[in-house]
């Protein structure tokens, strides 16, 4: 199992829709989460902030599982315009965070 953690931000004055969206999230997409291997899902805000934390245990073909759902992604990611940002590395994909200190 893999984690992953990442930082975002939601746009002024959406943070009530952002979450209704994640709250009401299609059985659908949430399927596919599970079926590209993520388990154990949080987002968490302070203010306009956001961070998130999954954990990941496979399969390996996670793109490919998105790429034969590809509807599901891009009708979730049509809900959610404008409401939010992610940090981005110089290649344009979400930052994710290194973990340094773990404890179970």
């Amino acid at each position: 199992m893999e984690r992953f953690c990442w930082k975002g931000h939601v746009n002024p004055g959406k943070l009530e829709e952002y979450a209704a969206k994640h709250n009401a999230m299609c059985r659908q997409m949430e399927e596919l989460m599970r079926a590209a291997g993520m388990r154990n899902y949080s987002i968490w805000a302070n203010g306009e902030d956001t961070i998130g934390y999954y954990e990941y245990l496979g399969p390996e073909r996670k793109a490919e599982v998105y790429e034969q759902h590809r509807d599901i992604l891009d009708a979730w990611n049509k809900n959610m315009e404008g409401l939010s940002g992610m940090d981005l590395d110089e290649d344009g994909k979400p930052k994710v965070w290194k973990m340094i200190w773990l404890m179970e």
